[in-house]
């Protein structure tokens, strides 16, 4: 395991016990959301990010990763869409498509992740979106580059799903808040280097 992949499961162990374990606490009403806040932090100091360089996690970082992660885990971006606006999660993929910048870092992440990326396909696809109005959908963004980055199920459990950096650029774009605070987290990391 390279100090890059140990730094990103750390940090997405931290980040599926928070959303996952402490979120449900909360909304069962089993803990208040202060608690919930001080618990995070619990397990985030428990993640011993300076023991190796590129972080290591802890034990308790291991046992959750092991019960609960499995490599690479894909997030859905129809359970992140479905907070903001419960009764058409699709519709708000689809905007947050519609943007150039997204597609744009779609293209990117795809090109550095993806030796079978069509590009050109891409290319056409993206002109033909912004000229004619035509709707982009995941499935459409997947079938036409043969993309990687996203997955789409049809039926129960099913939706569009994405690699932990394109769902973080998601998340970012439909909560302002959440962009505020992974930028301030970004500048107090560049600043600690």
């Amino acid at each position: 395991m390279t100090d890059k992949e140990a730094q990103a499961e750390a940090l997405w162990t931290y980040a599926i016990s928070k959303e996952k374990v402490l979120r449900q606490l909360v909304k069962r009403g089993v803990i208040p959301q202060e608690e919930a806040d001080w618990m995070s932090e619990q397990i985030y100091e428990q993640l011993n990010l300076n023991e190796v360089p590129g972080f290591r996690i802890s034990k308790l970082g291991e046992k959750m990763r092991s019960e609960y992660v499995t490599p690479n885990p894909f997030v859905s971006l129809t359970e992140i869409a479905r907070k903001k606006q419960t009764a058409t999660p699709s519709y708000l993929i689809q905007s947050w498509l519609r943007s150039r910048n997204t597609t744009d870092y779609l293209k990117m992440w795809e090109k550095a992740h993806n030796p079978k990326f069509q590009e050109d396909a891409c290319d056409e696809l993206v002109k033909k979106v912004h000229t004619t109005g035509m709707t982009l959908t995941p499935s459409l963004w997947i079938n036409t580059t043969n993309a990687i980055g996203m997955k789409t199920a049809r039926g129960k459990g099913g939706g569009t799903m994405a690699h932990p950096e394109i769902a973080l650029m998601f998340r970012a774009w439909l909560y302002p808040k959440f962009m505020l605070e992974l930028v301030k987290w970004y500048r107090g990391f560049r600043h600690e280097e």
